[in-house]
């Protein structure tokens, strides 16, 4: 009986990890789309000769955009409607624009797609997760999330080194079609190996639609402000009027959202210690994160006039080292707990970034000057992103667990895009960035990390990390002090 036992123990082990998979390569297309068109930018600026650089470049930001704004909606509607059926919906209308991006005979019909890469993106990332997590016992939740977070972070982080090269042996469409594989794949596994994922706890009633415009509004504009920013200027009359018009709804949204029955994001999620201090190091986090991707292709190319394809396979370690360490991460966190692993781990891209800036100089040395940093700040990046997910879910209902995930999704774009503009703020507009001014990034980067250390360390609880205090996904929400 015991090895039967065992055996049906193993069979269901071994399907949560298969899902588990699959729902993490959909976490990895979604990492791609963020970062992979950036670095093919000129190459699609050529095929569509005679359109304006502003429009082509809402090819770059409207999928950040559309991403950041409906990713609340897609982790409402995956908690109520059925997990698996809005992640495949959400894959499936990726897919379709993938293929038309592809095939993009107008830059029109680029930026379109685009757009509809980031409302698949939406609808289908808060579900991935929230639809396998439940499959896995609470001993091994936080090694589910720390690989559906690695596997995410290293589609963000490969984006720009895979780009350069399909982009310079093949051509920029190429870098739609890979994915494609991916999510063709995905949805042909969901019938058989996805769980439903609709979480009986769930709250019945329809979802408000007026709180659904406002909040979607509230963070599309914050979105808007944050990442033209720094091409129009802080105090252009776009970028002034969407910042202010955020303001106005995003006070107006949470009211709402407190008196509705079934909002868009329950702000009550937040009343949890576990949820609202890990997602304010988020912020910070990410936006340390997300903006070294830009300072060290800049630096390659502008300081040791490196090629395209060779600052790609330059940083290209740098992510798979800090993917790696994810999953280790989750080892130590399970161990030794989330807060203490995030804390500790927050201090290793500290080293990093401050060995980059007394390392590196116009004088080019790979691996004596730029890999070591680079691995040290991938490491410490690596270390934290995992754990700080599975923080960010501690305490949280697992009736709540797509909208709590699209808030952290969400919080992460934000703080992405946060962390650019201040970068592009600092390097300054020069056609050549003066080498000291990469230090002040490479600085800037640092101090953002020592900012999200302090969070974790001042405002995380210490009762969290242990196993019987907070669990990670509590039948009922409640406070974690």
């Amino acid at each position: 009986m015991g090895s039967i036992a065992n055996a049906g123990v193993e069979r269901v082990e071994r399907r949560a990890w298969i899902a588990l998979v699959i729902a993490a390569s959909t976490s990895l297309v979604v990492g791609l789309g963020v970062t992979a068109v950036n670095i093919a930018f000129p190459a699609i600026e050529r095929d569509f000769t005679g359109t304006s650089r502003s429009t082509l470049g809402w090819g770059l930001t409207g999928y950040s955009i559309t991403l950041a704004s409906l990713v609340l909606v897609g982790g409402r509607l995956a908690d109520r409607l059925g997990r698996r059926r809005i992640y495949v919906v959400g894959v499936s209308i990726f897919s379709v624009a993938s293929v038309a991006l592809a095939l993009a005979p107008n830059a029109w019909v680029f930026v379109a797609a685009r757009v509809g890469q980031g409302v698949g993106a939406a609808l289908s990332s808060p579900a991935s997760l929230a639809m396998v997590l439940p499959l896995f016992p609470l001993s091994r939740r936080v090694t589910a999330i720390a690989t559906w977070t690695a596997v995410g972070t290293l589609g963000s982080a490969i984006g720009p080194s895979l780009a350069a090269v399909v982009t310079q042996q093949l051509s920029w469409r190429w870098i739609f079609v890979f994915p494609l594989v991916l999510c063709v794949a995905a949805i042909a596994a969901a019938p058989r190996f996805l769980p439903e994922g609709k979480p009986t706890g769930a709250v019945a009633g329809r979802v408000d639609a007026v709180g659904v415009a406002q909040g979607t509004a509230a963070i599309a504009l914050l979105a808007y402000a944050i990442i033209e920013g720094p091409t129009l200027g802080w105090a252009s009359a776009p970028v002034l009027t969407s910042a202010f018009v955020a303001a106005v709804l995003g006070p107006v949204f949470v009211r709402r959202s407190l008196r509705h029955p079934t909002p868009l994001l329950d702000p009550r999620l937040f009343s949890v210690r576990t949820v609202w201090s890990a997602n304010l190091a988020n912020v910070v986090l990410s936006a340390s994160g997300l903006s070294i991707w830009l300072v060290h292709p800049l630096f390659l190319v502008q300081h040791w006039h490196y090629s395209l394809l060779r600052t790609g396979l330059a940083i290209t370690p740098s992510p798979v080292a800090s993917a790696l360490v994810g999953l280790v991460s989750s080892r130590l966190a399970e161990r030794h707990g989330v807060r203490r692993v995030v804390a500790i781990g927050s201090l290793v891209p500290l080293a990093g970034a401050a060995l980059l800036v007394v390392s590196l100089t116009g004088e080019p040395h790979y691996v004596r000057d730029f890999l070591p940093g680079a691995l040290l700040y991938a490491v410490g990046f690596g270390l934290v992103a995992s754990p700080l997910t599975a923080a960010a879910l501690r305490g949280v209902r697992t009736a709540d667990l797509g909208q709590a995930n699209a808030a952290f999704s969400s919080v992460r774009q934000l703080g992405g895009g946060l962390g650019i503009a201040v970068i592009v703020a600092t390097l300054g507009d020069a056609d050549v960035i003066p080498l000291a001014r990469f230090d002040r990034a490479y600085l800037t980067v640092a101090g953002l990390t020592l900012v999200g250390w302090l969070v974790v360390a001042l405002a995380y609880p210490r009762a969290a990390d242990r196993p019987t205090a907070v669990p990670l996904v509590a039948s009922a929400t409640a406070t974690a002090d």
